[in-house]
């Protein structure tokens, strides 16, 4: 297919405003509180050749924002006698994909420029998903993607599609995000003289095939990428993630020298998901695979409705930024991954949307599980267990299920032989939230004996720490 170069394309034309993503509006606000101006968020489809305001109020500056996407770098327009403007765009990889936009009240500064970068960086993660189909068909849409592949040095792109069919609104926008992301990868990573993306409408079924023949790479290093394994890079897991969404199986395919190939099937009659019923959304986060694909056979075969999103071997650290860009419903995790205090409960709970949380365990000890449940987890389950599809689904309706022994053993008193008086009085000013100087203070003792009172209390009760402590009441 021919395709004008980027340099000869028309400036992208404004298309009003979007609908705020509430991550976006809270950079555009913070641009200008930190300038005492007006902040933006523009959404720009180079494809398209089109930008939209995604967050912020009043009129945008079009000038500067005609200006940053024709230079692909940061404008600013201090002119006397004008409000000064600074505006930068947003890149994903070679992609621009945004802006941000900033008045203020006086000359920007070089770390003005710096700081809307970052800015810039950071609304990436909410525009790069945002690959709406805007009226068009996927074809459509998919055609126009490869005219930018070609504009960015591809000397061939070619589109085949096979036979026609209704594909419903959400199924498409979703295929249609996960192309762009494949060709996204062939601009970067391939160095292909020629791609080719198929379209075939089957009975029920959607498939798109995205080969290049690039300098491809070794997949039987990773085992055949395919969605029953955790993938190696984010990009591919949030594609493997997004297949699964959709209950369809996504497949890569590469050698060293000979392209790569991605294949990705999906349901799309109008019955696939039943009407007026949502997929519930599961992430399973355990260290070994063999624990991850029984979890993730077990609850395919015990309850359909539950669709996976993806499998994850994250640490702590990790589990919430990985809940952040997956967007699951429920996070089914290895008890361990989650740290000796917990802490990670408390920024799983802080995420926009927070996804329920479900404990493998063997065998949680009593103050663990206390503290769990306390923090806001649903259920606590074996592995292996019949429970677990219950556990699961009742997650997903936003209910806690636990077993008769657990209840048991949270309702009996934590088993702490030995505790004085004194150290009762202790342990529940640790969990009001009191230092070791206020509990010295309220308790009229010096700040010495409190840290043997805590020291005693963390040794009788098992716990590691004072969070630990605290949650136990």
């Amino acid at each position: 297919m021919a395709a004008a170069p980027l340099d000869a394309l028309p400036a992208p034309a404004p298309a009003g405003h979007d609908e705020a993503d509430p991550l976006l509006q809270r950079i555009a606000d913070h641009l200008g509180s930190l300038t005492g101006g007006t902040g933006w968020v523009v959404r720009v489809d180079e494809a398209t050749g089109t930008w939209a305001v995604a967050a912020g109020a009043g009129d945008v500056p079009i000038e500067a924002v005609d200006r940053v996407l024709a230079t692909r770098g940061p404008v600013v327009d201090d002119e006397p006698g004008r409000e000064p403007v600074l505006a930068v765009p947003a890149r994903r990889g070679p992609r621009v994909i945004g802006a941000c936009v900033v008045t203020g009240t006086g000359a920007f500064s070089p770390a003005d420029v710096h700081l809307a970068e970052l800015f810039a960086d950071y609304a990436v993660l909410a525009l790069a998903d945002s690959g709406a189909l805007a009226g068009r068909t996927l074809e459509q849409a998919v055609r126009e993607e490869l005219a930018w592949v070609e504009g960015h040095g591809s000397p061939r792109a070619d589109l085949v599609t096979v036979g026609a069919g209704a594909v419903p609104g959400e199924v498409a926008d979703e295929v249609f995000r996960m192309a762009q992301e494949a060709l996204l990868n062939v601009v970067v990573h391939a160095d292909a003289a020629c791609v080719r993306v198929g379209v075939l409408h089957g009975p029920g079924t959607l498939t798109v095939l995205v080969e290049d023949d690039g300098r491809g790479f070794d997949a039987t290093a990773q085992s055949r990428l395919h969605v029953a394994t955790a993938g190696a890079r984010l990009g591919l897991r949030a594609m493997a993630a997004r297949a699964r969404r959709l209950d369809g199986e996504l497949e890569i395919d590469s050698t060293p020298g000979r392209g790569t190939r991605l294949r990705l099937t999906v349901p799309c009659a109008a019955a696939a998901v039943p009407q007026g019923r949502a997929r519930t959304g599961v992430l399973v986060a355990a260290v070994r695979p063999v624990v991850r694909a029984g979890v993730v056979r077990l609850l395919q075969l015990g309850e359909p409705g539950l669709g996976m999103v993806s499998e994850v071997a994250e640490p702590a650290d990790d589990l919430a930024g990985a809940c952040r860009l997956l967007g699951p419903d429920v996070l089914v995790v290895e008890h361990g991954l989650l740290g000796d205090d917990l802490a990670v409960l408390d920024r799983l709970a802080a995420l926009p949307a927070p996804p329920a949380v479900v404990l493998l365990a063997h065998d949680c000890p009593d103050e663990r599980l206390r503290a769990a449940v306390a923090a806001g987890v649903k259920g606590c389950v074996d592995p292996d267990a019949d429970r677990l599809v219950a556990v699961v689904t009742a997650a997903g309706r936003g209910e806690t299920l636990l077993a008769d022994d657990q209840l048991n053993r949270l309702a009996a008193p934590p088993r702490a032989p030995g505790i004085t008086p004194r150290e009762h009085e202790v342990r529940g000013l640790v969990a009001r939230g009191l230092t070791d100087r206020q509990i010295a203070r309220t308790l009229a003792i010096s700040a010495k004996t409190v840290e043997k009172h805590v020291g005693s209390l963390l040794r009788k009760t098992g716990t590691r720490n004072r969070t630990m402590l605290a949650r136990l009441g």
